[in-house]
């Protein structure tokens, strides 16, 4: 089983320069709002590729006390092969931050997924308002499920967004190069029938895995999944990948004008949605209680995580923040799935230690105050 086996901290937000020997299962940190808890998951969650899970600027991550470096220290064993991964944060000659991983010491360019099978899955407070916030919301909560099952996802995402500016551009412009912007259409609809596809492909393994699997599992509810939106209803029932891509093109050349006075792109997989609906009562996602929106996301998770323990054969790093609050059987049913039933490291936060009592004896408890950890 791969998980990291300590985490060393110096100069990260507010938590004081220690190492943190982690157990192999579940880990669980108790402090009050505003302890450092939170600080200490996002730290893990640099081990993705990106900004963490806050997503900040790398600018308002660190402290520089002194002149130290800002640096989060793990050690990952990876079937009894240990391996110290660093992360740094450098300043350059124009006073920005670069984010910079090294393995063992040495600079890699390598993502820590390709050469460790190193994945991280979390889920925060905010996450509870997935199924009542914008569609974009939706849509990277799907994208990053699709990422640990393909790394090449937010690439293309990347390079899709970047090419749908790009197409705006060209046509605010009242003389544009037709040749010009046929290739850049050229370019969106190809990579968008890719992100169209990856959706498609990650909606199919979670609704697979609820049926075949997690519908034997006692207490667990579950759900039917799909991504909707203009371009999936064209080219949903087409077989042959060149007629979807060339049905695409020819939607973005038809709303050409429209984009040119709306300053948008009208169609594509920017635009899509995620449709759950809740099985039990049969109702969609957006009109379920608090209670059961959270059950359903973490359902969601846990079909993710059971995607790479057994078809991927990876053991992702789960960081559950402040997730015990409000929970009923359900909802305690999916977590003891996660800590115990996949044999997958856990780190939990919480401000009560008595929320954490349905967890195996063998889960380890810190307590978190003022920035220092110290086991219970």
């Amino acid at each position: 089983m791969n998980h990291l086996s300590s985490i060393q901290l110096n100069n990260f937000r507010n938590l004081a320069k220690q190492e943190i020997e982690l157990c192999n299962s579940t880990n669980v940190f108790i402090g009050a709002n505003g302890s450092g808890k939170t600080n200490l998951l996002e730290s893990i969650s640099l081990l993705e590729p990106g900004r963490g899970f806050k997503k900040k600027s790398l600018e308002t991550l660190s402290e520089f006390k002194n002149n130290n470096p800002w640096i989060v220290y793990t050690k990952y064993n990876q079937n009894n092969n240990v391996t110290g991964i660093s992360i740094t944060f450098d300043k350059t000659s124009n006073g920005l931050i670069k984010k910079r991983i090294l393995i063992d010491g040495n600079t890699t360019k390598e993502t820590l997924e390709k050469n460790y099978g190193l994945k991280v899955v979390w889920f925060l407070p905010e996450m509870e308002r997935l199924f009542i916030g914008s569609p974009s919301i939706r849509r990277n909560f799907v994208d990053r499920i699709s990422y640990s099952f393909d790394s090449s996802v937010l690439k293309n995402i990347s390079l899709y967004k970047k090419l749908i500016r790009e197409r705006s551009l060209i046509l605010k412009q009242n003389n544009f190069d037709n040749a010009w912007i046929d290739t850049i259409e050229d370019k969106i609809a190809n990579l968008g029938y890719q992100i169209i596809i990856s959706r498609k492909k990650t909606i199919t393994i979670l609704n697979q895995i609820f049926n075949e699997i997690l519908n034997k599992k006692q207490n667990i509810n579950i759900c039917k999944l799909s991504i909707y939106g203009t371009i999936e209803e064209k080219i949903n029932e087409i077989i042959d990948d060149n007629k979807s891509i060339a049905i695409f093109k020819d939607e973005l050349i038809k709303y050409r004008e429209e984009d040119r006075i709306k300053g948008l792109c009208s169609i594509g997989p920017h635009r899509s949605d995620l449709e759950v609906i809740y099985l039990k009562n049969q109702v969609d996602a957006s009109l379920c209680s608090t209670g059961q929106q959270k059950e359903i996301i973490l359902s969601i998770l846990l079909c993710q995580c059971y995607c790479l323990v057994k078809k991927f054969n990876i053991s992702p790093i789960v960081l559950l923040d402040e997730v015990c609050s409000h929970l009923d059987d359900n909802t305690r049913s999916i977590l003891l799935s996660l800590t115990g039933w996949l044999n997958i490291q856990v780190l939990m936060t919480g401000t009560d230690k008595n929320l954490f009592s349905f967890l195996s004896t063998k889960s380890k408890f810190f307590v978190i105050n003022n920035g220092k950890v110290k086991n219970e």
